[in-house]
């Protein structure tokens, strides 16, 4: 008896036991894995409307197409599917499978978890239980019709997503009224367009009176064109699905579709601001930039010599005025497919970006060719007179007189000059150059919005014209303590002499006829005709450089400020001043960012007898050695004038900070020389 009573209990216990487990409410135990959190049904569905939540399918594409998938989910059945993950490591991830008896879901979240999404669930149930629970999924197509072997394997990607509504079949789109689907005429454009009327009657007649719409009756000549003209499926893809459903934005997917036919326009569109803006947009974000239909309209597409368009000169002020209230009809004219390379459509802009275009390769080639000269020069020195070398350099290092150079005031400007400038390149090189592959990664760094970029642009602008200013009222106030020196000792007025004397005289960074002079003698000592030439206080190329920021500063700061306030100086230039603007803006910038990375950080830090960094813009001083070495002009009309005793520096204070200048020096130096390689990058990728 007793032992029967066992028998029984085990019997019972093997029936029973599985199903309690089958049917607990499973706190993580069944498809679950230890370090990976899981959400129910319900905390998936309000996660889907959530921004930066990502869904991920670790169904197979044949579980895909028989079950489908939750809208915009990601499906992860691809090689290196870890490269599908945002860049945002605090994104919310979700990941699913087909039933919670199933543990891929599980191991992918673990995986995101160890790459550092710590915000990444499971949610166990699956797909099953989520379409089960009358939750909404999405389908996946096949084949195209004419060649599947079963009409299920043909799926319509829009209408199929709607449960419980009066969708329409393949004969109801297909077929002519009360006929079968025949091949030669299922995929006609006309009946397509007419199909899709009976219900969409307000897009249709829109369409119908648009540049896209397809008349009945056209002259011979023009059955052509008719060809040409898109359908509704053109642009609408019902059948057609991306591999990851769902990825790209409305916004996204209209600037794909006009580019398919319109590539030229889109071409010249994605120079632009808004084309930048889209170009370089996350999927499945929606940029924050106009995009075609914007602009043009949607169904209403028209030409913009008609009337009724929205970009028509009566409509035009007001299209524009959706996203700039402040908008008007010289801002409206502004050419948003302008083209610079067009001299017979667009001569004033083809006209500044030939003069540009040469002003580039003239600076880089003059100065390119000196730099290249000038380093050969000093290695061959370096090589031929290995002692004299080393003994100059160790003077030079070990003299612990220093003379002062520049002052606080003027190491300061530098500092933030340095800062802003590099700000600048870092936002506004990912736009120059927006088709590259390292511009999207580097707008990833601003938040991923051209906008982001745009406003790190105008901060460090902000910051740039705060130092051009700071410096233009020095010069004021420095001179007008001085004008006695431009007096006239007999009359006691200002003597325009004078004045002219202490502009080009050598304290000042003026250019005067000793610069070339000193040119000269330098490209001698190049090519081994002449002595080393000895310089004054100023170097020539110490004098183009600050002279070049004179002249950047007027070009891309004009241009910038057209280009940030385009409303307020629409009220007095025309449109076409705003294309100006872009152009001059973009190629300035090229040649400053490049004129910088490259030539001034040579000249000023990486030859070799300054190499690997000139300190004395932190430090404000040199030693008097090197003074003597390089600029003995400068030293004797000081010692002449006994203003030599005035600028030794007896204290200073710049070991106590020194490591942090060289931290700082070597960070800008480093980021600059990151910037030039990838501009070379792209250069050399694009010609060869």
């Amino acid at each position: 008896m007793k032992n029967l009573i066992i028998r029984l209990f085990i019997v019972l216990f093997t029936l029973f036991m599985p199903s309690g487990f089958i049917f607990a409410e499973a706190n993580g135990e069944i498809g679950s894995i230890e370090g990976v959190k899981s959400i129910s049904l319900a905390q998936a569905q309000e996660m889907l409307d959530q921004n930066n939540t990502y869904f991920f399918d670790v169904n197979s594409e044949q579980d895909r197409q028989a079950n489908g998938y939750i809208p915009n989910s990601i499906s992860t059945y691809v090689e290196n599917w870890q490269n599908l993950l945002p860049n945002d490591k605090n994104a919310n991830l979700v990941f699913y499978g087909l039933n919670r008896f199933r543990f891929e879901a599980s191991q992918a979240a673990a995986v995101a978890i160890e790459l550092g999404y710590k915000n990444s669930v499971v949610m166990l149930d699956g797909i099953e239980s989520w379409i089960t629970s009358g939750r909404k999924v999405e389908k996946i197509d096949t084949v195209k019709w004419e060649k599947a072997k079963e009409i299920i394997e043909f799926k319509d990607t829009i209408h199929s997503r709607f449960k419980f509504s009066n969708t329409p079949s393949c004969r109801d789109c297909h077929a002519q009224k009360g006929k079968g689907i025949r091949a030669d005429i299922a995929a006609s454009k006309n009946l397509i367009n007419q199909k899709c009327a009976t219900c969409h009657e307000k897009a249709s007649n829109a369409l119908a009176k648009s540049a896209h719409g397809i008349q009945e009756f056209l002259p011979a000549q023009d059955m052509q064109k008719k060809k040409e003209k898109p359908s509704c499926a053109t642009c609408h893809s019902i059948h057609v699905t991306p591999k990851h459903s769902g990825i790209y934005s409305q916004k996204q997917l209209v600037d794909q579709k006009c580019a398919q036919c319109h590539k030229q326009k889109s071409a010249t569109f994605h120079m632009t601001f808004h084309g930048k803006g889209m170009f370089l947009s996350t999927p499945g974000e929606t940029p924050s930039v106009a995009t075609c239909s914007d602009c043009h309209g949607k169904h209403n597409i028209l030409k913009s010599s008609e009337r009724n368009s929205t970009l028509s000169p009566i409509n035009r002020v007001q299209t524009c005025k959706s996203c700039h209230p402040n908008a008007n009809e010289n801002f409206a004219n502004w050419m948003a497919h302008a083209d610079h390379s067009d001299g017979e459509k667009y001569p004033g802009l083809h006209g500044a970006y030939i003069f540009m275009t040469i002003l580039v390769i003239s600076v880089f080639v003059f100065f390119g060719a000196h730099t290249i000269l000038w380093c050969l020069r000093l290695i061959a020195m370096r090589i031929k007179y290995p002692k004299e070398w080393k003994e100059a350099r160790k003077a030079a290092h070990e003299d612990k007189v220093r003379v002062r150079r520049f002052s606080t005031f003027h190491r300061i400007q530098h500092f933030f000059m340095a800062a802003s400038f590099l700000g600048l390149a870092f936002s506004g090189l990912p736009q120059k150059f927006y088709d590259s592959a390292w511009a999207k990664p580097m707008i990833d760094l601003m938040g991923g919005d051209i906008i982001n970029a745009a406003t790190i642009h105008h901060i460090s602008a902000i910051v740039m014209f705060a130092v051009f200013f700071s410096h233009i009222g020095e010069i004021i106030i420095v001179n007008w303590k001085r004008r006695d020196v431009a007096r006239d000792p007999i009359t006691g007025k200002i003597s325009f002499m004078k004045v002219l004397k202490a502009t080009f005289g050598p304290d000042s960074l003026m250019p005067n006829w000793q610069d070339f002079k000193d040119m000269k003698d330098h490209f001698k000592w190049f090519f081994g005709f002449g002595p080393r030439p000895q310089f004054d206080r100023w170097t020539y190329w110490e004098k183009f450089d600050y002279l070049a920021v004179f002249w950047g500063m007027f070009i891309i700061g004009i241009s910038g400020l057209i280009l940030w306030f385009p409303a307020f100086f629409g009220k007095f230039l025309p449109g076409e001043a705003i294309n100006l603007a872009t152009l001059l803006h973009s190629d300035e910038a090229l040649l400053a960012t490049g004129f910088i990375f490259a030539i001034h950080f040579f000249n000023t830090h990486f030859r070799a007898d300054r190499f690997p960094m000139d300190m004395v813009i932190f430090s404000g001083s040199i030693s008097e050695e090197e003074i003597k070495q390089e600029r003995s002009v400068w030293y004797k009309r000081l010692k002449e004038s006994g203003k030599l005793s005035t600028l030794y520096e007896n204290k200073s204070n710049f070991k106590a900070y020194q490591w942090l200048a060289k931290l700082a020096g070597f960070a800008m130096l480093i980021t600059g020389l990151v910037f030039l390689f990838l501009m070379l990058y792209t250069f050399f990728n694009t010609i060869l």
